[in-house]
């Protein structure tokens, strides 16, 4: 009897101390900003980062060009000749992360897109926020440069365009890929995006 009463006091003790190793290790990680001094990137006279101003004011969301404690990215999907839109939004403020999801249908009249319906919703990584933001950072989306920074990488006229706003403390970047997954195998950065895409499909249910 006191065979078996050890033992579970034993098993006891160490799933407890298992338990409290986990939680220690898998924390939520917390975005470091490495740059001392502010900057700001934005392309010149893009339609697609005019599009974005346009939309965030529509949704009533407040600019994060001068800078956001601790990071924010907002990843705005536009797709040719259809009216949908998406844009995902990730927030880090110390070790808190969020994630909100806006499908919208837009009216294009050849120079703006007005919103004309609109569902907004939080969700949460289907394998938690420390694999997802592990995995995200990984994938460089804070600091990959613009397809127009890349030799050979050329947009059509038709297809998805995927754009990022980068706001961290002390930078600003917006910077967009066209068709990613047709170039992954030729530039790792577009691999990357790709991967950024896939990632919120498999974790967020973000469809491209």
């Amino acid at each position: 009897m006191q065979n078996i009463t050890l033992i579970i006091i034993l098993a006891i003790l160490s799933f407890a101390s298992c338990k409290g190793q986990t939680n220690s290790t898998h924390e939520p990680v917390t975005f470091v900003d490495t740059i001392k001094s502010f900057k700001k990137e934005i392309p010149s006279n893009d339609v697609f980062y005019i599009l974005a101003k346009d939309k965030q004011k529509q949704l009533g969301l407040d600019s994060i060009e001068n800078g956001f404690d601790n990071l924010q990215l907002r990843i705005w999907y536009g797709f040719s000749r259809v009216r949908n839109r998406k844009l995902v939004t990730i927030i880090n403020k110390g070790k808190k992360w969020t994630a909100t999801v806006y499908n919208m249908q837009v009216n294009w009249n050849g120079e703006t897109e007005t919103i004309i319906a609109k569902e907004i919703k939080q969700v949460t990584p289907k394998s938690g926020w420390t694999v997802f933001s592990k995995k995200l950072l990984d994938l460089k989306v804070v600091t990959l440069p613009p397809m127009d920074n890349i030799s050979g990488y050329e947009s059509g006229k038709d297809g998805k365009m995927f754009n990022v706003e980068v706001a961290t403390k002390n930078q600003y970047r917006f910077y967009g890929y066209w068709e990613p997954q047709d170039y992954q195998n030729k530039f790792w950065q577009a691999k990357n995006m790709t991967g950024i895409l896939d990632l919120f499909k498999t974790e967020l249910n973000v469809e491209r």
